[in-house]
């Protein structure tokens, strides 16, 4: 299943570089005990590739998959491996339904935050990845809750921000969040023996406060503004109070944010 222009439209310049910032040792610190040398794990939904290098480290020297619908992402994850020297990593353009792998292909698999953007068929391709995956092995899934994001220095504009990218996002057919119901997703795909922990992707620093911000006024500026106003869903003055707040907000010493996630790790049993 491929991922419509609509939801593509919402990554920004700005999101982009952010998420190459990602690490295993953050996004998939949870998924890492668990990972031995020789494993094959398969990345779905690999991005720019930077948490799939880190798991690549973690397996060398066995081999980690990263498959992504985005060719520009691709690009990008396999001139990063070759600019780390990191060779046990391999990159696949391609969908989530149906995943381009015979059954049984994997010891492992991870993803991070692909199902909030497949929410409707998040069960279905859990079901996909509980397939490519070995008797005895485990599917590591991380997946935003929204509704438990934290701003340090919250006002009524960002409450207002808040519950306008929500309203986007599912009318992109994304749900932010589906964290809250990830175990029951992993449980109904097929997965047993389930492990839930919770971690937040954190912006404390001012460099990165600021950063959030930034990324924060290009949606604004950029594909979510524009959906607000065309749906009717604010106006332009609240659209300007919003931008204006947010501005203040990076810049303010007592800012912070963390978007929480759910982490859940299943087991495929049987014979």
């Amino acid at each position: 299943m491929t991922l419509d222009k609509k939801r593509a439209s919402g990554v920004t310049p700005g999101l982009n570089k952010d998420y190459a910032k990602r690490t295993a040792e953050e996004q998939a610190a949870f998924l890492l005990p668990y990972l031995k040398p020789g494993m094959n794990i398969i990345d779905v939904g690999c991005g720019p590739g930077s948490i799939t290098l880190g798991i690549a480290k973690a397996v060398a020297p066995g081999l980690v998959t990263g498959i992504d619908h985005d060719s520009v992402n691709i690009e990008k994850a396999e001139g990063l491996a070759e600019e780390t020297g990191i060779e046990n990593a391999a990159f696949k353009e391609g969908d989530v339904l149906p995943l381009p792998f015979e059954d049984k292909s994997f010891d492992g698999a991870f993803e991070n935050n692909v199902f909030t953007h497949l929410a409707g068929n998040s069960v279905q391709c859990a079901k996909e990845v509980y397939r490519t995956i070995k008797t005895g092995g485990f599917f590591g899934a991380r997946d935003a809750d929204a509704d438990s994001v934290v701003w340090g220095n919250i006002s009524e504009p960002i409450k207002k921000l808040d519950s306008l990218f929500k309203l986007w996002h599912k009318s992109r057919g994304s749900d932010i969040t589906l964290g809250k119901r990830l175990p029951a997703v992993l449980r109904e795909a097929g997965f047993i023996n389930i492990v839930t922990s919770i971690s937040g992707d954190t912006k404390s620093s001012p460099e990165d406060v600021h950063s959030h911000a930034e990324i924060t006024l290009s949606l604004i500026d950029g594909p979510f503004g524009k959906a607000v106003l065309e749906n009717e869903w604010a106006d332009e003055g609240t659209l300007k109070n919003i931008k204006e707040t947010i501005k203040e907000w990076g810049e303010n010493p007592d800012s912070f944010f963390s978007n929480v996630h759910v982490e859940v790790i299943g087991w495929k049993g049987g014979n």
